[in-house]
């Protein structure tokens, strides 16, 4: 419990540094707030076929910290051969998370903390503006893909994390 308490602290103040006209800086230590195995959930995908529509699966989320970050095992207990590990890592100077630009920082009405990238990217062979916004507490972890094709303003969701504890 002391090792949570001292998390939320650190995310509470070294989550982001932001002034007008600055770029947002968000600290590594920010993310430890959601370290651990407990996560349980649900991936929410749009399908590549025709016709599009969306698909749930379960499942869990294990959060290890790494050096300027964690590391993310996605396990799917109904599609094992589909789990999977990604590393975020916040660049040294605080402006990328996972090598894409921080884009805005903020806390939400309910205490958690967004953080949102913006990169260019291809989805269905078309170019596109790619967001991701990870949201994040002690107890809610989502992290949200959306998808915006070149010439376009109305965007899609690819995808979306959500994990509770």
């Amino acid at each position: 419990m002391k090792r949570c308490a001292y998390s939320l602290l650190v995310a509470s103040t070294l989550v982001f540094s932001s002034h007008a006209g600055e770029v947002p800086t968000l600290s590594p230590e920010a993310l430890e707030i959601i370290a651990g195995d407990d996560w349980t959930g649900s991936l929410t995908y749009l399908n590549y076929g025709e016709p599009a529509r969306d698909f749930t699966i379960p499942a869990a989320l294990e959060v290890e910290i790494v050096e300027r970050g964690l590391k993310l095992s996605y396990n799917y207990p109904e599609e094992p051969q589909q789990n999977s590990v990604v590393t975020a890592r916040v660049s040294e100077d605080g402006t990328k998370l996972m090598g894409a630009p921080v884009t805005k920082i903020s806390i939400l009405e309910t205490g958690a903390r967004e953080v949102l990238t913006n990169y260019p990217c291809e989805d269905m062979g078309r170019s596109a503006a790619c967001e991701m916004a990870f949201t994040f507490s002690e107890n809610e972890f989502r992290v949200r893909k959306m998808v915006t094709y070149d010439g376009e303003t109305d965007g899609f969701r690819r995808n979306e994390y959500i994990f509770t504890r």
